[in-house]
């Protein structure tokens, strides 16, 4: 898909999820006489990220409002959801937090962890539990917000342990040159804080090639690609067409590296990484990515509910789906929200739920899910689901991801305890 049908495509689904879940002010019960849990979701739905965002926000919103209820029904409640696109833009974050608590919303989904650390101590001061995708580690203590899968940092860090792990220091007789190429945002301080980590307590391991930052939007590398082609591993953490316009100019331009990302690089976004590499995919050797969470080729109960939600909710979409995370990750999410509900009303009651009940249901969850290396619960220092980390491999032959079996712990970014 190019880049101007990408952007059609996006625009498109946006209308769609725009007419189908309404703008919600205040309270009210359901149809049937249900408690409604209204629950806004602010998130990138038209930027950078919007490719993945879009596909993993839907999949959260159906499980919640489809599966439940045809499956096992939530008692006494009925859920609504409400968007907020930020596009990406941090300056749209606080209004776009105010103009979500004006439509009443009792709890809300916010993936971008720097869009949570923007809203400071409101979140404590307003009492409005947040579910994110990603963590920082400035919020582990948070009572008001959670998330699904650990740090930023801690992917840099679990990044530059599989880097000493895979690479052969004997038979190579040197370190590995490793270099980042990541953002003009704090993201990239965030991911770059947990590589530096690895490198302070493994002097001697890496040979340091130094960091390449892009402004949002980028898609000309030449400059980057010039610096950074002598690396032995490229850390890779930007998104969308900026991941993909890389990956083509670095090969193009003579890297025959690695290349690796964490949860933002190749799992939501090697469809368009593929479609730039299309006249010459046996260029997308050295491919791999880490991640928390099963991948569509394991025998899994986890990923055989992903795939019969796809088969039923989304069949058109199946082929491009299964070369993407964001089913895998938009089922965790609408997991965890399903799980804080329940958590409130065994806690309350469906009637008399409120903004603390679902903060408690939220910081209740404790779930072993099958393929994950963690029991999936917070505590008082570490608001954040999932830790361990395995890496993931594009294989030419088979044209797709193999899960390798190491998990590696960021024992380094994750508290004690």
């Amino acid at each position: 898909m190019n880049t101007k049908r990408a952007g059609l495509a996006i625009l498109a689904v946006l209308v769609a999820l725009l007419a189908a879940l309404p703008s919600l002010a205040g309270c009210a019960g359901g149809d049937g006489g249900e408690k409604v849990i209204k629950i806004g979701i602010m998130a990138d739905f038209t930027g950078t990220a919007a490719f993945a965002m879009q596909p993993t926000m839907k999949t959260a919103d159906n499980y919640v409002t489809k599966v439940v209820p045809e499956k096992n029904p939530l008692p006494g409640v009925k859920v609504e959801f409400t968007i907020f696109d930020t596009r990406l833009d941090y300056s749209r974050t606080v209004n776009g937090y105010l103009e979500l608590k004006g439509r009443g919303v009792d709890m809300m989904i916010i993936p971008n962890a720097q869009d949570v650390e923007l809203l400071g101590d409101r979140l404590r001061q307003d009492q409005m539990p947040v579910i994110g995708t990603q963590g920082l580690q400035s919020q582990l203590a948070s009572e008001w917000s959670m998330s699904t899968v650990s740090t930023v940092q801690s992917q840099g860090e679990a990044v530059m342990r599989f880097i000493m792990d895979h690479w052969d220091y004997d038979g190579k007789g040197r370190s590995p040159v490793v270099g980042h190429l990541g953002y003009t945002l704090t993201s990239t301080e965030y991911y770059q804080k947990g590589i530096d980590s690895v490198r302070n307590a493994y002097p001697g391991k890496f040979t340091w090639k130094g960091i390449e930052r892009g402004a949002l939007g980028n898609v000309t590398w030449t400059s980057e690609v010039g610096r950074l082609k002598t690396c032995d591993y490229i850390l890779v953490s930007v998104a969308g067409p900026m991941l993909s316009s890389f990956v083509s100019q670095a090969r193009n331009g003579g890297y025959n590296g690695v290349f690796i990302t964490g949860m933002e690089g190749f799992p939501g976004f090697f469809g368009l990484v593929r479609s730039a590499m299309k006249g010459s995919p046996e260029q997308l050797y050295d491919c791999y990515y880490l991640a928390w969470w099963p991948w569509w080729n394991e025998d899994k109960p986890y990923i055989k509910d992903c795939l019969e939600y796809i088969d039923t909710y989304q069949a058109a979409d199946k082929d491009e789906l299964l070369n993407s995370s964001a089913v895998i990750s938009g089922w965790g999410l609408g997991m965890v929200v399903e799980a804080a509900i329940r958590n409130a009303i065994d806690e309350v009651g469906a009637d008399n739920i409120d903004r603390v009940a679902l903060k408690n249901g939220m910081r209740a969850v404790n779930m072993t899910v099958a393929g994950f290396g963690d029991v999936w619960k917070l505590t008082a220092t570490n608001n954040c689901l999932q830790w361990q980390q395995r890496a993931f491999e594009w294989k030419l032959d088979s044209e797709e991801w193999v899960p390798l079996p190491t998990y590696y712990d960021p024992v380094l970014s994750k508290p004690a305890s």
